[in-house]
């Protein structure tokens, strides 16, 4: 008992508290401790299989790769994660070592300490030729990162190639310790992670392992594969709504798309997933290294809705009756996924809210009703943002719209002054502008681009965030440039509707129902 916090239990009660064990973990571990075996099934007609000896085997094997990265003939190795930036401590932490090349080392060590050749096999530490049965170690000339399970002990490896050759990253087959679907990179020290940290879920060993080293405890990783059913349920153990991280080009945002699409079923109250898109081009172990914008971006992730919109709605044209009803369709596909019967129905309703948003309401609206005791919306302000938000996210569109960008009178004097220094960035950067954002903030404006890119900001445009295409930001940037230049009096319904979206709690249905009504009053 804890007399500080009241919590108080057996010694299973304490593990699955601490470790994150289910049940079974924490009585197998504390059977382990004790010496005893756990009581059989004996109705199984087959003998369960002893895998103390593959256990030994691999736990053997990670300790000579450790030793090998110390000596002479780890020195490649060694440059390459000094190249990456892993400082001597990282790579203790995470047990990272060396496969020396040659086709017997490992082999040849581990009959010496005893093994036997069906062990290697089996272990997943050799590979046996089906015609010829020679053996020769599957791990070679690589720099090599050791899979654990729940409880810590090491079930398999991952080796990355430093030669030129292919695969560049290989994994341990599956064996009876290791199934990769079942496991997370990284997981035994997520465990340690405070619980107020987030649990970010990233695509390789090297980005969890740059995240750790960046202070960021909670990072791990599929093992080779699109996140599984068995992944996502492991990542819930150690919070309610982990975080999606993977890259920023089109197959990261397609792993995110597959992810949301699986996590559907599984979906139940209180648990769910999160998600957040890197510019195009970087990947977390990249974009760490940029100071505090990797922490900003963490910030303000979108929740499982609204990413699921933009993966429905991405890059894709909805002016048709046919499109907007194929939308629908793709709707109800994606929420009859779902199992849960009030998570559906929620799914149903703010899906539909979305679709009248953006594809009903915007076209409908004539006139502004706001029937609600609310500050006005500063649409000018609003426009003048995301124009700003547009460019830090893909600054590349500098080369076609710096002309435009120097006519606009900003309302704000901050935003003039962001601007002048993007200009004045412009001049002396054109060719190679990627580093815009990273500028700014040296400049001193961290207050500003905090407020351009904030969620305020972003809401009333996709076009404006980092995960939109380079045409969709441009479409973006013309059509709110047109906007500003015509007439101040005009009223954009869209973007108060939008506002009217932000929030979906019961007293923004109220607000959108109130603003339906007060359209068909005035006709």
């Amino acid at each position: 008992h804890c007399f500080g916090c009241g919590a108080h239990g057996d010694g299973i009660r304490f593990l699955m508290e601490a470790q994150n064990y289910t049940f079974m973990e924490a009585v197998k571990d504390l059977a382990g401790r004790a010496g005893l075996s756990l009581p059989t099934d004996h109705r199984e007609e087959e003998p369960v299989e002893d895998l103390t000896p593959l256990k030994a085997a691999l736990q053997e094997t990670a300790l000579w790769f450790q030793r090998n990265l110390s000596q002479p003939q780890g020195g490649m190795a060694l440059q390459y994660a000094g190249k990456r930036g892993l400082t001597r401590e990282t790579l203790k932490t995470f047990g990272m070592g060396y496969a020396p090349s040659g086709r017997h080392h490992l082999e040849a060590y581990l009959k010496n300490k005893g093994f036997s050749t069906e062990v290697l096999v089996k272990a997943g530490l050799v590979f046996q030729e089906e015609e010829s049965a020679h053996v020769y170690d599957r791990f070679r000339g690589r720099l090599m990162f050791p899979i654990q399970d729940t409880r810590g002990q090491v079930v398999g490896f991952g080796g990355r190639l430093l030669n030129v050759g292919e695969p560049k990253y290989l994994n341990s087959p599956e064996t009876p310790l290791f199934s990769k679907g079942k496991l997370l990179y990284g997981y035994p020290l997520a465990k340690e992670k405070a619980k107020t940290d987030p649990l970010l879920i990233v695509e390789g060993y090297m980005d969890v392992i740059a995240l750790h080293q960046a202070g960021f405890k909670g990072a791990v990783a599929p093992l080779g594969t699109a996140l599984t059913e068995d992944q996502i349920r492991l990542a819930w153990r150690l919070h309610p709504e982990p975080i999606l991280c993977f890259d920023g080009d089109s197959a990261g945002f397609k792993a995110a798309m597959r992810a949301a699409e699986r996590v559907l079923p599984l979906l139940k109250p209180g648990y769910s997933l999160q998600f957040v898109f890197l510019p195009q081009g970087e990947d977390p172990d990249s974009f760490v290294k940029k100071g505090s914008l990797f922490q900003d971006l963490l910030s303000r992730p979108l929740p499982l809705l609204e990413a699921l919109w933009l993966f429905l709605t991405q890059g894709k044209s909805f002016k048709t009756p046919e499109q907007k009803a194929a939308l629908q369709k793709q709707c109800a596909v994606w929420v009859n996924g779902i199992t849960h019967t009030d998570i559906k129905k929620n799914y149903q309703y703010a899906l539909k809210d979305f679709f009248y948003r953006d594809f009903v309401h915007k076209k409908a609206a004539k006139t502004v009703v706001s029937p609600l005791k609310r500050a006005p919306l500063n649409f000018m302000g609003i426009y003048e943002r995301l124009l700003l938000a547009i460019l830090i996210n893909h600054p590349t569109l500098l080369n076609e719209v710096s002309d435009e960008l120097s006519l606009i009178d900003f309302q704000e004097s901050p935003l003039r002054d962001v601007r002048d220094e993007m200009l004045t960035f412009y001049a002396a950067h054109h060719q190679e502008p990627s580093s815009l954002r990273e500028t700014l903030l040296l400049k001193g404006f961290e207050t500003e681009v905090s407020m351009i890119l904030s969620p305020q900001t972003l809401i009333h445009g996709a076009f404006a965030q980092a995960g939109a295409s380079e045409a969709e930001a441009h479409a973006g940037w013309k059509e709110i440039f047109g906007r500003i230049q015509a007439p101040s009096g005009s009223v954009d319904m869209s973007l108060a509707q939008s506002h009217l979206a932000e929030e979906m709690t019961e007293k923004a249905w109220q607000r959108l129902k109130k603003l339906k009504k007060s359209m068909l009053l005035n006709g």
